[in-house]
């Protein structure tokens, strides 16, 4: 564990999947609501459910942790590797679980047999958008992954408004909400000594995964995306970032605006490649150079559909009628 931060330690925890691990917090605490006494932690994220995470947080709460109780844990958003060990950590250290709605309700839809959650759902949306079936068939039949690999989800929650200050260690830190990643994603920020505990959404090499998903089928998630992380301008530049993969780092603005420059690049190759008549599927190999897995795949179809979305909803493409059961984009 290392103090990164008055007040606030990073956890690194490996991951067997890219980028191969993920930042975890824990910020020094007081109770102040006169149910306890004393000093004590508020961990932020859960991390990744497999036996490695488990060990390192058990090594953690015996040892760096130790002699501080666990008040609450605070999650960014609903995806494996931050609140996959929500409820395992919530049960080792007795501490409540503190999230946005959105994030909470996803996760218990995911978890639970929601039809719009089902993997083929998912497969028919592929296809729709150009996808041989066969490249689905893998999709088919998986439903209930999420449940697989959570294993667990807490029934209950202390909800966090987006805009609400919560006080933790003698300071205010805000919940900011942020969309396009994730359903109702939350960063927070200390105007005191400026820290921002970003989560996924300002990552510092690379973009963050912003995915269209089959149950929510025209939502503009790049154009979400953009505006969310355009309101990380109004904080102080020298505020210290943490965020969710890769090593801490100063310069917001710098970050926003390579952000925003890398999506207006891949947008402006889409448009481009649509001089005539596109599906995403068809579009992949110009915007992805290395061979994609079926996992790579299901990745890559939801972000170029996500940006295709935005070319249509904003003007700068046309979304033909369907043909021969598949969507097509062109110039106007």
């Amino acid at each position: 564990m290392v103090q990164v931060a008055r007040g606030v330690h990073w956890l690194r925890m490996p991951v067997a999947f890219a980028p191969g691990h993920v930042n975890l917090w824990a910020i020094e605490d007081q109770y102040e609501d006169g149910s306890n006494n004393g000093p004590c932690w508020t961990l932020v994220d859960a991390g990744f459910p497999d036996d490695a995470t488990r060990a390192n947080w058990t090594a953690a709460l015996t040892g760096d942790l130790a002699g501080r109780p666990v008040r609450r844990i605070l999650i960014t958003h609903c995806h494996p590797d931050h609140f996959g060990l929500g409820e395992w950590l919530a049960q080792q250290t007795g501490a409540r679980i503190w999230m946005s709605l959105g994030e909470f309700m996803t996760a218990q839809a995911w978890f639970g047999t929601v039809p719009a959650s089902d993997r083929g759902l998912m497969a028919d949306f592929f296809v729709l958008h150009g996808l041989a079936a066969e490249q689905t068939d893998a999709m088919r039949g998986e439903s209930g992954r999420y449940r697989q690999v959570v294993g667990e989800l807490p029934l209950a929650m202390r909800r966090i408004l987006p805009g609400e200050t919560l006080r933790i260690g003698g300071d205010d830190w805000t919940a900011i909400a942020g969309y396009g990643h994730s359903p109702e994603h939350l960063s927070f920020h200390r105007a005191n000594d400026p820290v921002l505990i970003a989560g996924d959404m300002l990552l510092p090499r690379i973009s963050p995964n912003t995915p269209t998903l089959a149950y929510e089928p025209e939502v503009d998630a790049v154009g979400q995306y953009l505006d969310s992380i355009e309101l990380f301008r109004a904080l102080p530049d020298h505020t210290v970032v943490l965020p969710a993969h890769g090593d801490p780092y100063v310069g917001i603005a710098a970050r926003v605006d390579a952000l925003q420059a890398h999506h207006a690049e891949r947008l402006a190759l889409i448009v481009s490649l649509c001089a005539e008549p596109q599906t995403a599927a068809a579009l992949l190999p110009s915007l992805f150079k290395r061979e994609l897995d079926s996992f790579q795949t299901r990745f890559a179809m939801g972000e170029v559909i996500a940006h295709l979305n935005h070319l249509w909803q904003t003007g700068r493409l046309r979304r033909l009628p369907k043909q021969d059961g598949v969507l097509r984009y062109t110039q106007p």
